[in-house]
């Protein structure tokens, strides 16, 4: 069930495409008919820009290089489509199409080749940013089941994809242990591995699939300013088809940082999430080792990133390395059994 490690990289060792604003501008306003002011925001594999037109209306103008196919785009858009038909109320981004209706435009200039999209911009702050309360993890819980409740039937041939990002290949990573800078977080991520190995991957044939957001973490949520309710859910990039468990390990791994109390968190994740999804016996054994998983793979990818294409990591944060690897800490003190045991009876009763 594991991939070679060098057919998981690919993706993350392109370029960021590189044209100029003008060249952007005129191809926004000649392909979508859209005009107004850049500004840029962070991204792994995209160049992604904040629109605002002169009435205040809000895009984010996605152009991508070579780290995803046309498939793999569409994909995306599509189950943005589907959500959208499905699950309206949904706080997603919504696709907006040229011209021509097409919802993915090829643009070329100067033997540089890009693809282009635009969405509608979500507005709130990143969760990261904030100090979440139980009631508002419980809420992302929920929000992460709708999805997946959402996205249940949907399928895409882009869906079935190898990708670093995805948690079943999270033993394939072992190699880049090596780019850790400390012999500390090496022996730890040994063990958040080695776990992995014991508890998931005898279970992965049991576990059932789908195509999930894959990517809940706290720069993808944003809260609404006013009260701090959940707003938005951003960034489907990383969607693939795989253990639909994934998605609530991934949501709760990201809500880790700054608590002391991981496991309550962690519970409190869950009991959203049961609220809406069940989840059975062999899910609730792999969600601990998922979410440790989840939280050594970011920083192996940050780390191996670093040495491999440095110029692609400016949306990685050195104080969310400190996040993650605190919350890996405080996750491998704790015995599996305790873990295994409070999120079955939180998974039983939806309430952590």
């Amino acid at each position: 069930m594991t991939k070679p490690a060098s057919s998981l990289d690919d993706a993350l060792l392109a370029q960021l495409p590189q044209f100029g604003p003008d060249e952007l501008s005129d191809a926004l306003r000649e392909r979508f008919g859209i005009v107004g002011s850049f500004s840029r925001i962070s991204g792994e594999r995209d160049l992604n820009i904040h629109v605002r037109t002169a009435d205040a209306r809000d895009y984010v103008f996605k152009v991508s290089g070579d780290s995803d196919t046309p498939e793999e785009l569409a994909f995306q858009n599509e189950a943005l489509l589907h959500l959208e038909r499905v699950d309206p109320g949904l706080p997603v981004p919504r696709v907006v199409p040229a011209h021509d209706g097409h919802t993915i435009v090829a643009h070329e200039r100067g033997g540089r080749r890009a693809l282009l999209r635009v969405l509608t911009y979500l507005p709130g702050e990143p969760v990261l940013n904030g100090i979440l309360s139980p009631a508002q993890r419980t809420q992302i819980g929920g929000l992460a089941a709708r999805l997946d409740l959402a996205l249940a039937d949907f399928t895409h041939p882009g869906a079935d994809r190898t990708f670093i990002w995805d948690v079943v290949h999270a033993a394939s990573l072992r190699d880049k242990i090596a780019f850790l800078d400390t012999e500390l977080r090496r022996k730890l991520a040994e063990r958040v591995l080695d776990r992995f190995v014991e508890v998931v991957v005898p279970r992965l044939p049991a576990l059932r699939r789908q195509v999930i957001h894959n990517d809940l973490n706290q720069n993808n949520l944003l809260t609404r300013l006013e009260d701090g309710a959940i707003s938005g859910i951003i960034d489907f990039g990383d969607m693939v088809r795989t253990v639909r468990v994934a998605e609530v390990a991934i949501a709760a791994a990201h809500l880790l940082y700054r608590k002391t109390d991981v496991l309550g968190a962690m519970a409190q994740v869950v009991g959203g999430y049961s609220q809406v999804l069940e989840l059975d016996a062999d899910e609730i054994a792999v969600i601990s080792s998922l979410v440790q998983a989840r939280l050594v793979t970011r920083e192996l990818v940050v780390a191996w990133r670093r040495h491999a294409n440095p110029a692609a990591t400016t949306s990685y944060r050195d104080d969310v390395s400190r996040l993650g690897w605190e919350a890996l800490s405080r996750c491998d003190a704790l015995p599996a059994n305790q873990i295994s045991d409070h999120l079955a009876a939180t998974a039983r009763s939806g309430h952590p």
